[in-house]
């Protein structure tokens, strides 16, 4: 065990001096610029011996590159007393009272368990250990490019008086990312600005310009093109490639070499460094990537000894998935190490959930994915975007903001040809209390309006039933999800709208696209191969002939007898169930009875007669974006005016001298169709059923 450790260490020290990189620490000014900070801060200066214990969720996350061998005491004191008194510092206080009652809790329960239940559980860990062990694979070679510090690299790039400075990318409000300088503060990314003041008080803060690290991150993507096309971005200063095609490709070069020629190309093209893993699957090159930064490789052979010794010792907060909150509960039942977490499995695998137990086993042997899916077949599940801003309770000025965000959300789908069925709405109190919520929209769509109508009304009802009023908020982010690409959505009539519109076989840009007449609709028999939903029970049909005979049987007969409608097949066929083809009498008539005003904007009846109700159909013209689907005569800006229009539009007794009575004979055949049978299908009841469509208001 101690040659392969002795070996590991000699490999990692070769590799090392290969790519110029040394472990030995160097004299720098600045670290003594920290001590500086630390003792100009008196640490117990109004804390009482109670609150003298440390909040574990704000302490300082060392295993950042570039943060080793810091006084994580001295800085972990000054984040404290910097937040003490604020309510984001309130909210980390209840939130690590209740992860102490659950590690109390969960202590608890290991405290009774027995010696029995140990070896049980141990067996059964062991079981699943063997079958891991029957599915690795150490086939492929999976590297992990990480860039250093991308965003202050950009940034001191293009300024150089920047690259002698401790400097982050961000606000106040929150940092993106820091440098190396800084970062010898304690200062790093997702933390907050004033906090890195604090820390070092001469930090040079940049804003961010997301415009630009996106232009230079599609420079580096192609550099990955070339040896990998099905490369896998995490964001825009990282990613996972597969190289094994590649170096069947190439057999006269090895993985060291090609990841040394892929640094120097990025390098070479932008002026940036970038670090890199290689190993034989994802957690461990991700583990690798971050060993030698900046500016360096590690590689992992692919040998199971020799991952089990080099995960041996690693902490599990290197570990993907493990966060603070996790940390600290394995910390309560003594894992410190990953291979602890083998060591405890009896103990895991009966006081955490049974997928945290899988994925912590796998974590102990080194294991992780070695395959990367093509492009094609990755499901992203919800696209955001998100906000914060200083706390206001002003109803413009959020609902201006939800604007923006959807806004931003509809061009960032437009871009990648996404379009989303489920908006979620999430605020973050002025109190730090996160409160999120998701409302269906009808179709699948990308549209900013659409985006926005349904955010509006989350957010408005997010603001009305809180408790405090008026609320603050001090972030606001919108959500897409039930994700669809523009190939996959196709036309389905969910509305009255669809319903009535002229099916094409034209691709859908986006499905909730207002409804009109189309004067190049195809009329010929592709049109009939298109699909269409009963509006009554929502079933599927092929070609409007088959949804036709559907509807007699599906609308009951006493409901056409209720609207006035004496012959419902007529009246379904004739006016409404195929808008391409309008019963030649109807349309005579609809033609005599309603004609445009030549002076234009307002549609007027025939008969000027004020007592007459047909003389009431007059209707202002604004925008044609919605048609009305009984008389196909005109167009209006919004649905309230379109519903105030049909409800004229489709009186009864207007209906009843439309048909006429030679139209309204019913044959003693379809009655009996129309009749329901115990055997046809019971219509569902619910509000949006075909004869609330024909109701008078």
């Amino acid at each position: 065990m101690e040659d392969k450790k002795a070996d590991l260490a000699g490999h990692k020290a070769n590799m090392m001096s290969l790519d110029g990189c040394s472990t030995t620490k160097e004299d720098n000014p600045v670290e003594d610029k920290i001590k500086e900070a630390t003792a100009s801060t008196n640490i117990t200066d109004g804390v009482s011996a109670p609150e003298n214990k440390k909040l574990s969720l704000m302490s300082l996350n060392d295993n950042k590159a570039g943060m080793k061998g810091l006084d994580k005491e001295k800085i972990n004191a000054i984040i404290e007393n910097a937040s003490k008194g604020s309510k984001f510092y309130a909210k980390q206080k209840e939130n690590q009272a209740r992860i102490d009652e659950q590690i109390r809790r969960l202590k608890d329960r290991h405290d009774a368990l027995t010696e029995k239940d140990l070896l049980c559980a141990r067996q059964e860990a062991d079981l699943f250990l063997e079958h891991l062990s029957a599915s690795l694979d150490l086939s492929r070679t999976l590297v992990h490019v990480d860039m250093d510090m991308f965003y202050a690299a950009v940034e001191m790039r293009d300024n150089p008086e920047l690259r002698d400075k401790p400097m982050a990318v961000g606000g106040m409000g929150m940092l993106s990312t820091s440098n190396y300088a800084a970062r010898k503060f304690g200062v790093r990314a997702a933390m907050p600005g004033f906090i890195g003041k604090k820390l070092c008080p001469e930090l040079v803060i940049v804003p961010t310009n997301m415009k630009k690290y996106a232009e230079v991150s599609e420079v580096i993507r192609e550099v990955f093109r070339e040896y990998d096309v099905n490369f896998s971005p995490m964001s825009l200063d990282e990613a996972y490639m597969d190289i094994t095609d590649y170096l069947d490709l190439h057999p006269d070069t090895n993985p060291w070499d090609v990841v040394q020629e892929m640094r120097g190309k990025i390098e070479a093209k932008t002026q940036l460094t970038a670090s890199a893993g290689i190993a034989p699957n994802t957690f461990l090159a991700k583990v690798c990537s971050d060993l030698n930064k900046p500016n360096g490789q590690f590689m992992l052979s692919p040998n199971q000894a020799e991952i089990l010794e080099f995960v041996r010792k690693l902490s599990i907060r290197k570990a993907f998935g493990i966060g603070n909150v996790s940390e600290q509960h394995l910390n309560a039942i003594g894992v410190k190490t990953c291979e602890d977490l083998y060591l405890k499995r009896g103990e895991i695998k009966l006081l955490f959930s049974h997928i945290s137990f899988e994925s912590y086993m796998q974590i102990s042997q080194g294991m992780g994915g070695n395959r990367l899916e093509p492009p094609e077949d990755r499901i992203r599940k919800s696209i955001s975007t998100e906000t914060t801003f200083k706390d206001t309770s002003d109803r413009d000025t959020l609902l201006d903001l939800c604007k923006e965000l959807s806004a931003e959300l509809s061009e960032d789908m437009k871009t990648k040809e996404i379009l989303g069925q489920a908006v979620t709405v999430k605020i973050k109190t002025h109190d730090f209390k996160i409160r999120t919520k998701v409302r269906q929209l009808a179709d699948p769509s990308n549209c900013k309006d659409t985006i926005y109508r349904a955010a509006k009304q989350i957010l408005l009802y997010l603001l009305d039933s809180a408790e405090q009023q008026p609320l603050s908020l001090r972030l606001m982010g919108v959500r897409m999800s039930e994700l669809k690409n523009r190939d996959e959505v196709r036309s389905r009539q969910r509305s009255i709208f669809t319903f009535f519109k002229p099916p094409t076989t034209e691709a859908v840009e986006e499905a909730d696209r207002p409804a009109g007449p189309s004067s190049n609709t195809p009329t010929g028999p592709s049109v009939t191969l298109q699909r269409f939903a009963c509006p009554v029970c929502d079933e599927d049909f092929v070609g409007l002939n088959t949804l036709n005979l559907h509807l007699d049987t599906c609308c009951p007969a006493e409901k056409s007898e209720d609207l006035g409608l004496q012959n419902p097949s007529n009246s379904v066929s004739g006016i409404c169930a195929d808008p391409l083809r309008i019963n030649p009498s109807v349309q005579t008539k609809l033609n005599t009875l309603c004609s445009s005003d030549s002076s234009g904007g307002t549609l007027k009846c025939g008969n000027e007669n004020p007592d007459d109700k047909s003389a009431k159909l007059v209707v202002e013209v604004e925008n044609e974006n919605l048609t009305c689907p009984v008389c196909f005569s005109v167009s209006f800006s919004s649905e309230d005016k379109l519903n105030s229009h049909m409800d004229e539009c489709l009186n009864k007794s207007e209906i009843e001298n439309l048909l006429g009575p030679h139209e309204s004979v019913v044959s003693s055949k379809r009655k009996l169709e129309s009749t329901p049978s115990l055997h046809s299908k019971k219509p569902r009841l619910h509000s949006n059923k075909i004869d609330s469509y024909f109701r008078k208001s």
